[in-house]
């Protein structure tokens, strides 16, 4: 009878050890479908991500390019030598003039995968630190770059736009806008004796101070882009292999 107890002890160990190898082998099975998944997931984030980024940075490359040709046509009309060059091919006379006292860059890069894993709590989908890092600062450099835009636009309608209202005549330039309307533009405007304005000319130096760092925060935020491009790039390669 002891003999047979035993035997039967030994069986019932045998069958629980079976039972319990069996639970651990399905749940390390689980885990591994679920690791699996989620890096699945990971990497079709990663691949949107990707394609926002690389928008971004063309986008990013147009703005770079659109901020120094303003800082260059400030600095145009700032030289009286430049001006007489201007008036003298009339086709370019008022382009670069509404240009140089209207317009500036307002448009900023938008990476919308990023917000929308941000904003849905998401973003440790990302596992890779120096991905997510990168993307923290990232956004830190979107929101500098938007606040300063914001805050050139309101310099710029608090005292740039004074040139267009007490020194020139605005209808040339609307005219420019707008070549269909039909309106009577009045005298002509006379550039060089506008420039050689103080208040004018100080006008423009602070537009062109506005523009310059816009410039470098643009600058910045492209180079940031590039760098996350590279690391995304690297981490979906890593995970093919």
């Amino acid at each position: 009878m002891e003999n047979k107890a035993g035997k039967y002890l030994k069986y019932a160990i045998g069958e629980i050890i079976l039972v319990v190898i069996g639970i651990l082998i399905a749940l390390q099975i689980n885990n591994w479908n679920e690791t699996r998944q989620i890096r699945k997931v990971e990497k079709e984030i990663l691949n949107v991500l990707l394609e926002d980024l690389n928008s971004a940075k063309a986008f990013s490359a147009q703005y770079i390019k659109s901020e120094q040709s303003y800082l260059n046509v400030i600095e145009t009309i700032l030289h009286n030598d430049s001006i007489k060059t201007i008036i003298n091919s009339n086709d370019k006379t008022t382009q670069y003039f509404n240009k140089a006292f209207w317009d500036f860059e307002i448009k900023i890069p938008v990476i919308n995968t990023y917000s929308d894993l941000k904003n849905a709590g998401k973003i440790a989908i990302v596992q890779n630190d120096s991905i997510r890092d990168r993307l923290s600062i990232l956004e830190a450099n979107i929101y500098n770059l938007d606040k300063l835009i914001q805050d050139r636009m309101n310099v710029h309608q608090i005292r740039i736009d004074e040139i267009c209202v007490e020194n020139v005549n605005f209808l040339q330039l609307l005219k420019f806008k707008i070549p269909d309307y039909n309106i009577s533009l009045g005298s002509q405007n006379d550039y060089i004796e506008i420039m050689s304005q103080p208040k004018v000319r100080n006008l423009m130096g602070i537009k062109a101070v506005l523009t310059n760092e816009a410039l470098g925060y643009r600058e910045d935020l492209h180079n940031e882009i590039v760098s996350i491009i590279k690391l995304i790039k690297t981490e979906l390669n890593d995970s093919q292999n």
